[in-house]
């Protein structure tokens, strides 16, 4: 018995290792919801992610990037290593330039409490990987809002999230937001390779002090 499960997870996992290898360019691009530029994620869906966990309304399920396409995100590699919590990935829009691919993923770990992470990839025509980085996100405490135009240059616009209650004390559900009031704004080239000094966190702050004496 116990040398037919070895046999049984053996196949298994030659399978899914055949299934990653067999894992194309072009497949991996057809995960993610075709958009046009210039692209944004905008302050007003961050903030109506917070307000939907706020009213404890229904959250759709995310879709989540097949297992067999990582490999074409290393920056998944990564974020893997930074936390023990898995990273599962959901695509969120490519966009087509004359030369270029990006692709638009989020990598919260944690869905129902509505932290997210957004980045984006670059990619060539031919499906070589040229860099990444992270443009935005969205948390209790902080909003990060991005626009990318038809240069591939990316604009990135920090908000602190202000309650009516104490975030700190009262929670987030049955809260409500009152206003957000910007941070920092920050501009990165179209190769998206320039060095910048936007790093999101995924978890909260407590308050807008505190993220403003980071800075």
């Amino acid at each position: 018995m116990k040398k037919a499960l070895v046999l049984i997870a053996a196949v298994v996992l030659f399978a899914v290792a055949a299934t990653a290898q067999n894992a194309t360019f072009e497949g991996f691009l057809q995960q993610f919801p075709k958009a046009s530029l210039p692209f944004s994620l905008g302050e007003q869906d961050l903030r109506s992610q917070l307000e939907t966990r706020a009213a404890n309304l229904p959250v759709a399920k995310a879709t989540r990037l097949g297992w067999e396409y990582y490999g074409f995100l290393p920056s998944l590699e990564e974020n893997a290593r930074e936390s023990r919590m898995p990273v599962y990935p959901e695509p969120v829009a490519m966009l087509e330039t004359a030369d270029n691919y990006a692709v638009i993923y989020n990598t919260g770990r944690s869905f129902a409490r509505q932290y997210k992470t957004y980045n984006v990839a670059i990619f060539d025509k031919k499906g070589n990987f040229i860099s990444s980085r992270c443009i935005g996100g969205v948390n209790p405490t902080t909003l990060a809002s991005a626009t990318i135009n038809e240069n591939l240059e990316i604009t990135v616009k920090e908000y602190s999230v202000n309650w009516e209650k104490n975030y700190s004390t009262n929670g987030i559900e049955g809260n409500v937001i009152n206003s957000i009031t910007p941070i920092s704004t920050y501009i990165f080239g179209g190769s998206v390779d320039a060095t910048g000094s936007f790093n999101w966190q995924n978890t909260p702050v407590e308050t807008l002090e505190s993220k403003v004496a980071t800075k």
